[in-house]
């Protein structure tokens, strides 16, 4: 079967909306009071799940969260498609994100999960890295490939827009492998 494969380089960005219970969110906040520290700064220090000692929280990654992640519209970054060990197609994400052409040549849809009037109350964590942001892959059932079966999807959170999804005839691509440096990471509540 032939394979479709998808590399997304450049800079992108990670959304993380943490969804703590009651009981959790009330004694983080409690010792982070105690060491005079914003929660949202303790969240993103490693050390702190350490002194927890618990054994359900050993990063930030085993927090419940919706998490989004994906390329930002920079100059830096590019989207490669390539099929049976062919490159296809190299374009610019400026070219999904731009919206004044008259004839869109992309299949784009917007994802709005985050509202961007007003964020739900919670507590969120950004982190921007740059590097090969995904690499994706999918075995399809035929040899001809078609621009037209390819839909990308477009989520902004707080006036930047990022490109978060791509499918293939409606299917999902299979994430193989990432490789990223993290260039800047925060965190705040919104209440």
């Amino acid at each position: 079967m032939p394979k479709l494969k998808i590399n997304i380089f450049g800079e992108g960005i990670e959304v993380r909306q943490l969804r703590l219970d009651a009981d959790t969110y009330e004694h983080w906040t409690e010792i982070a009071s105690r060491k005079k520290r914003p929660l949202t700064d303790l969240l993103l220090d490693p050390f702190f799940y350490y002194q927890l000692k618990d054994n359900r929280f050993t990063s930030i990654l085993d927090l419940d969260a919706t998490v989004l992640s994906g390329v930002l519209d920079k100059p830096k970054s590019q989207i490669e498609i390539w099929f049976n060990r062919h490159k296809v197609l190299k374009l610019k994400p400026n070219e999904l994100f731009n919206e004044l052409v008259l004839f869109p040549l992309y299949k784009v849809d917007k994802n709005n999960i985050f509202n961007s009037n007003q964020l739900e109350t919670g507590l969120y964590i950004i982190k921007k890295e740059i590097g090969l942001i995904s690499c994706l892959e999918l075995e399809i059932d035929t040899n001809l490939l078609q621009i037209d079966d390819f839909k990308f999807i477009i989520t902004e959170f707080k006036r930047e827009q990022f490109l978060s999804d791509i499918k293939y005839q409606n299917q999902n691509l299979n994430l193989v492998k990432n490789d990223t440096v993290i260039t800047y990471q925060t965190g705040y509540e919104v209440e």
